[in-house]
């Protein structure tokens, strides 16, 4: 059995570079042409969050909703009102409120999803979800407290504290504990059905 020298891998590395500088030496254009085209390597432009009442409006185009066992569905439409792109990921932070601005009950509870899209909204462009509304659970006697109505929906996105509202008068549970509404998909490109 023969044994061949192993050259150490430092050995090839600066054999290598020696050979690049050989390169070089031999023709400067041909370098400086790959280093410009090295450094001249597009980069994508980061894009910020949408950041609630600066960036969007809350719109619901069918306050009536559409009903299918019991459940009221109502889409949640985002659009994008600021002059530059925003991005959108993950659930809203929904509620009703009362007339004098008070949350009635306890906020929606969201769908269970593992794959959660990252929506990117042009100036104009929309995004939506989806809330469901369970009447069947507002009554006085099944421990949500006496039934308010509600004046609207109230949403934060991304962990924003400036809210968006929407008209949307509904039967409310007065006191917390007791979930009513739903979120049922994170957020969607373009405006959701009506």
């Amino acid at each position: 059995m023969s044994h061949l020298a192993i050259r150490p891998r430092v050995g090839r590395l600066v054999t290598a570079a020696g050979a690049v500088v050989a390169t070089c030496a031999l023709s400067l254009a041909a370098c400086a042409a790959t280093t410009t085209t090295a450094s001249a390597a597009p980069t994508a432009p980061a894009i910020s969050t949408c950041t609630g009442a600066t960036d969007l409006h809350l719109r619901i185009p069918d306050t009536k909703g559409s009903k299918k066992a019991g459940i009221t569905y109502y889409t949640l439409d985002f659009t994008n009102t600021s002059g530059s792109v925003c991005s959108l990921s993950g659930f809203p932070y929904v509620s009703m409120i009362s007339r004098a601005g008070r949350q009635l009950g306890s906020p929606a509870g969201r769908a269970r999803m593992t794959v959660v899209p990252l929506v990117r909204l042009a100036p104009g462009a929309t995004a939506h979800t989806t809330l469901a509304y369970y009447g069947g659970k507002v009554s006085g006697t099944s421990g949500c407290g006496p039934v308010a109505t509600a004046y609207e929906v109230r949403a934060y996105v991304a962990g924003e504290k400036h809210a968006l509202y929407a008209a949307l008068g509904l039967h409310s549970c007065s006191r917390s504990g007791r979930v009513y509404l739903l979120i049922t998909q994170s957020f969607r490109a373009g405006a959701g059905p009506s």
